[in-house]
């Protein structure tokens, strides 16, 4: 299930992840986008029920894309049973990351795009906050399910290794 985000102005959403996925042809596999139907919300109000569907159909994995999230969106948490956060290394100030409700909720961190000036610096501040989030104090941060990967580049070791 991909969401995508409908404009505050127009109402219409473009569902890129429908026109990208267009070539999957495998039993096995079935997607479907859908429209958030609000512009400051990450899923659809119909996300419940589509979820129930696809569980009743029998899919025993299901992969739920938001829209994108901002500080303070964590609804995805409530339909997920293991959420990623994926983020870039752009987001600011270390400051910035208390504000990140997410990381308080995600299971895995993923830091796309860390071949980026700063990424490094990034992954390092990122592994604090979650560790302080999550209040594991006796876990090295290097152990912290933390990723850095670069999405577009394949066979990328932090994109297999997650």
């Amino acid at each position: 299930m991909s969401v995508d985000p409908s404009k505050r102005k127009s109402g219409g959403a473009l569902l890129g992840d429908r026109i990208r996925m267009n070539a999957i042809n495998n039993t096995r596999v079935y997607m479907r986008s859908m429209a958030t139907r609000q512009s400051n919300l990450s899923l659809s109000a119909s996300i419940g029920s589509a979820l129930k569907i696809l569980r009743l159909a029998g899919f025993d994995l299901i992969i739920l894309e938001t829209s994108g999230i901002g500080q303070s969106d964590t609804e995805v948490a409530d339909f997920a049973d293991i959420s990623t956060y994926v983020m870039t290394p752009e987001y600011g100030a270390a400051s910035q990351l208390e504000k990140i409700d997410m990381l308080d909720f995600a299971h895995n961190v993923v830091i796309n795009k860390s071949d980026k000036p700063g990424a490094q610096d990034a992954v390092r501040d990122v592994r604090k906050q979650y560790q302080r989030n999550h209040e594991l104090w006796d876990v090295s941060p290097e152990q912290l399910p933390i990723y850095p990967a670069i999405a577009s580049q394949f066979n990328d070791p932090g994109v297999n290794l997650f």
